[in-house]
């Protein structure tokens, strides 16, 4: 029963660094966390300067994600970007396709 306890106890303290922190794990992740949240911004914002600049000469209808299903939208061929919902005769000759 003695050593159960011991090898117990060397697997706790084998996850501490040797100065006998945890937190250096959790800042390693916050960082890498932050670096990502930092690049998901830049790529949003570079994403949203193209597709103001697009001239949207191309359109689309495509399945766009929703926040729950998908909806059938006018979308840039050339930037991705939704540009409005097609009329009833537009739906209609999509889905016959």
């Amino acid at each position: 029963m003695k050593n159960a306890k011991r090898s117990k106890n060397l697997s706790i303290n084998s996850k501490l660094n040797t100065s006998g922190s945890i937190f250096i794990d959790m800042d390693a992740n916050r960082r890498e966390v932050d670096k990502l949240l930092s690049d998901k911004w830049k790529i949003e914002k570079k994403l949203k300067q193209i597709q103001t600049e697009c001239k949207h000469s191309k359109q689309v209808i495509k399945q766009v994600a929703d926040e729950s299903s998908f909806t059938l939208r006018h979308v840039c061929e050339s930037c991705g970007k939704s540009l409005g919902y097609p009329s009833s005769k537009e739906i209609q000759n999509y889905l016959e396709k």
